[in-house]
């Protein structure tokens, strides 16, 4: 559902007609595209803020978004990179390359690598985080009025540090968590059940399937089951394979 607000005079129709190829510039006409109903309506009292009696527009879906495109000129563009099948990303892609004068702004929760790179790599002018304040998010988005890009202080700064790195020829850093301790193996006694156990006492004493079979009650085809399941977590193929490995284990004390 597009939600359109304080429609434009017949004068500022007439100049959404013919739409800038750089930007430096008080928004004329913005879509905010996100699932998030919440949060675009917070992003729409924003951008009406920064400029009363502009157009802003909300869609919540990609497919949306390309309607309304095609349908009216727009400026700017800011992207829940949160949308589903990382529709984000192919909508920026889809908007740089069909309406190349809009200027693309990403935006998600909290700051996110791979979403920050795919954003910046499909052409995004800027990343907003929509954890900080109203306050602070008007004031990265004013920073387009300069031509400047809006952009997060905190993704700035790793993207800076990329960059920096980049250019010295050397990978940039990335906090990594320390090593965890790797489980230990499990016994071949833990891993067998206590109904294999008795099974293979009764194979290393020499027993047939269907002695076996008479033994504990079960059929011919159940002990068949359990010999195949005893000789595959032991990594065995055979009956004496079986003995000899159950043996090293302790497994017939």
């Amino acid at each position: 559902m597009s939600v359109a607000c304080h429609p434009l005079s017949s004068q500022s129709i007439l100049e959404l007609e013919a739409p800038r190829n750089s930007y430096g510039g008080t928004f004329r006409s913005a879509l905010i595209v996100g699932e998030d109903i919440a949060m675009a309506e917070r992003m729409r009292r924003i951008l009406g803020g920064l400029a009363p009696g502009r157009r802003v527009v909300v869609a919540s879906t990609q497919a949306e978004a390309r309607n309304l495109l095609a349908a009216l000129p727009y400026d700017l563009m800011l992207v829940d990179m949160n949308l589903p099948t990382r529709d984000g990303v192919s909508l920026i892609q889809h908007a740089r390359q069909s309406y190349p004068w809009i200027e693309s702004v990403a935006m998600s929760a909290a700051d996110d690598r791979e979403l920050v790179d795919a954003a910046i790599a499909a052409g995004a002018v800027g990343y907003l985080l929509t954890e900080a304040d109203d306050a602070e998010l008007a004031f990265q988005l004013r920073s387009i009025e300069r031509g400047g890009a809006p952009m997060d202080s905190r993704v700035a700064r790793r993207l800076l540090g990329t960059i920096a790195a980049s250019a010295r020829g050397v990978a940039p850093f990335v906090a990594i968590s320390p090593p965890q301790p790797r489980p230990r193996p499990q016994t071949a006694s833990g891993l067998l059940s206590p109904r294999e156990l008795n099974v293979l006492r009764l194979i290393a004493q020499g027993w047939s399937n269907r002695q076996i079979a008479e033994s504990v009650f079960l059929s011919v085809n159940t002990v068949e089951f359990h010999a195949k399941s005893i000789y595959r977590k032991l990594s065995v193929k055979s009956r004496t394979q079986a003995v000899h490995e159950a043996t090293q284990h302790g497994l017939l004390n």
